[in-house]
């Protein structure tokens, strides 16, 4: 039984009451008062601005030449600059024939407009928004609060982001490691666009930063969402789309460029590539509306004859649309839309098939080299290392050299598949074992072995694709992250960056043991090597610090580091994915973030900037032509 309250303990809770309100209205006077100086500043500075698509400031990743963080009017978006916290400033009062008072500003003077406001929280963890998708009305002023972000599943990382795409191209918003319910951040903004809009996290945070997406859907009330069926065949052939006619392309290249030499590079959030001549170093063409933050190109394999046959690059992009380029006039020829999320994209030797993996939905899809047209649709469901039934995102393509087979990882399902594409039906014949979570990985020198990350094993997984079988698992230091590979045949290396500890691994592709741990600056994405290259090139991209902007040479013979490069001086603040020359005389590094968003083109054996490539936009990822010749 509990006991009767006293009068003092009546008293002291009273006062306890007191307190709490009186700390209450001085929290909220306190707040009032600095969003008055916040909307100050902004009418001070939003009548110095004007907001359009050239605007060029610093504000991480999102489109270079469009960095508006708020759409809906310039005094939103410099209070945004300015610090404010999101929230609207109390409306003026009018007249009765509703004109503002003496001095109010109206609509048109940057006040919104909106029919009704919605306040969502989001929270991010390891690896999912909740919740992944958002619901609201147009015109609406919508205010996000982030409440949580989280690290259960590897605690190395301790920031997620927030991005929201164009046409509202909100962030990136920094969320460092929170538990509690409390507002780490937020913001506001009007909805006035219709559709469909993707939100993802843009910084890595493990190896399931992939699935750290979401949708915003800003439809009518009582209007359904259309969602597209990709499991459906039919489905797929209605959605593929001929943009030009093959008899409407040249029928000679428009350059004087042999496509070898032509570098293709991804801007990772301009839906665009850039066509780079290496040979004059500079910038040919642009191709827009390709996918955003495409993630692969692969070539024709008749692209080192010159041939109309094979002058194409086929693209696949996050969204999951792959498309075929003409590298003769730079036009867009096809597209497939396949799924939502896609990472990997492979052309077969014989040039006649072109295949799709897919994250959602997990499946891969054939289709017809020529017309982009999908002929075969292949779930990847499988059971995962542990024995669960799983459906598995696609992490990697290839075509395996001189086998008529493609080369598929399943992610979660720690399986390698091999696709036999001379047979009618494109039939699976032979699925092979390997760790959890398969990321990407690369072939040695003779095309047999095929060498894949196991990032939850941390682990390089080798497959002899002749005998079809896993022949050795390789310990690495930390998540490894290969990406295209290094190879130094002289010595029977391979080397490979990790995305998760400060080190390059190294092992010997005879024996499959481990010959060093090589200790650099941080975590790094990509690593590189030709053949008329002294040295290894590696960046150094997953640090959040000023050493992102470092790349480095290690020498294959004393495996060690060589020489550093810090491009920060050249106003680079993100240094990313080395790609060598044809003749392997440069070396071709993407100024990815910072007021510099260029190509540092470098003298592989020393070290010296030989030039830049400029007018990109945050580009990323750089696949030459050459890379054919490994088909």
């Amino acid at each position: 039984m509990s006991q009767p309250t006293t009068p003092r303990e009546t008293e002291d809770r009273d006062q306890k009451s007191e307190r709490e309100r009186t700390d209450h209205r001085e929290r909220k006077a306190d707040h009032e008062e600095r969003i008055k100086r916040h909307l100050s500043a902004s009418r001070e500075i939003a009548s110095n601005l004007e907001f359009d698509d050239a605007l060029d400031f610093e504000m991480g990743l999102p489109k270079p030449d469009r960095r508006r963080f708020l759409a809906t009017s310039a005094v939103a978006a410099a209070g945004a600059f300015a610090g404010c916290s999101g929230e609207s400033e109390p409306s003026e009062s009018t007249d009765e024939e509703g004109d503002p008072e003496s001095g109010s500003e109206s609509a048109s003077d940057g006040e919104t407009d909106a029919a009704q406001s919605e306040t969502v929280q989001l929270e991010a963890h390891q690896y999912e928004f909740q919740p992944q998708e958002i619901r609201v009305p147009p015109n609406t002023e919508l205010t996000i609060e982030f409440t949580q972000s989280t690290f259960e599943k590897n605690q190395d990382f301790t920031v997620h982001t927030f991005y929201l795409e164009e046409p509202y191209d909100i962030g990136p918003i920094e969320l460092p490691e929170s538990t509690d319910d409390d507002v780490i951040d937020s913001v506001t903004f009007v909805t006035e666009e219709e559709g469909t809009f993707d939100f993802e996290c843009n910084v890595y945070c493990g190896d399931g930063h992939a699935q750290m997406n979401g949708q915003l859907y800003v439809v009518p009330e009582g209007e359904s969402i259309e969602k597209v069926d990709f499991t459906d065949m039919q489905t797929l052939k209605d959605r593929h789309e001929v943009i030009t006619e093959e008899s409407e392309l040249p029928a000679e290249p428009e350059h004087d460029l042999d496509l070898r030499d032509l570098m293709v590079v991804t801007e990772r959030n301009n839906a665009s590539v850039a066509m780079i001549d290496t040979v004059n170093d500079e910038l040919l063409e642009r191709v827009e509306d390709v996918g955003k933050a495409i993630h692969v190109h692969d070539f024709h394999p008749e692209l080192p004859e010159q041939s109309r046959e094979g002058a194409y690059v086929y693209t696949q992009s996050r969204q999951g649309e792959m498309y075929k380029i003409d590298l003769f006039g730079f036009e867009r020829v096809a597209v497939a839309d396949a799924g939502t999320d896609a990472r990997d994209i492979a052309v077969s030797r014989d040039g006649e098939w072109v295949i799709g993996g897919f994250y959602n939905p997990n499946h891969l899809v054939v289709c017809d080299a020529e017309t982009m047209e999908p002929v075969k649709r292949i779930p990847t469901h499988t059971v995962d290392p542990d024995g669960q039934s799983v459906g598995s995102r696609v992490c990697s393509l290839y075509d395996v050299p001189e086998e008529g087979l493609f080369l598929a990882g399943l992610k979660e399902g720690g399986e390698v598949w091999l696709i036999d594409y001379t047979q009618e039906d494109f039939p699976v014949v032979a699925t092979i074992d390997c760790g959890r979570t398969l990321h990407d990985g690369f072939f040695t020198d003779d095309g047999r072995y095929f060498m894949i990350a196991s990032q939850t094993d941390n682990q390089m997984d080798v497959i002899d694709t002749q005998e079809r079988e896993h022949v050795a698992a390789i310990p690495m230091d930390g998540v490894p992250h290969p990406g295209p590979g290094a190879l130094y045949p002289d010595e029977d290396l391979a080397f490979t960056t990790h995305a998760g500890a400060p080190s390059v691994g190294v092992w010997n592709t005879s024996t499959w043991d481990v010959e060093e741990m090589i200790d650099v600056r941080g975590s790094g994405l990509f690593i590189r090597k030709h053949e008329n290259s002294d040295y290894v090139w590696a960046d150094v991209i997953l640090t959040d610090t000023e050493d992102d902007a470092y790349v480095y040479l290690i020498d294959p013979e004393s495996l060690e580091v060589a020489q550093e490069i810090d491009c920060s001086q050249w106003g680079v603040a993100a240094a990313i994915h080395p790609e060598f020359s044809r003749d392997g005389e440069k070396v071709y590094i993407s100024g990815w973030m910072g007021e510099n968003q260029s190509i540092l083109v470098f003298d592989p054996n020393t070290g010296e900037l030989l030039d830049q490539i400029e007018g990109l936009l945050a580009p990323t990822g750089k696949f030459l032509g050459t890379r054919a010749e490994g088909h």
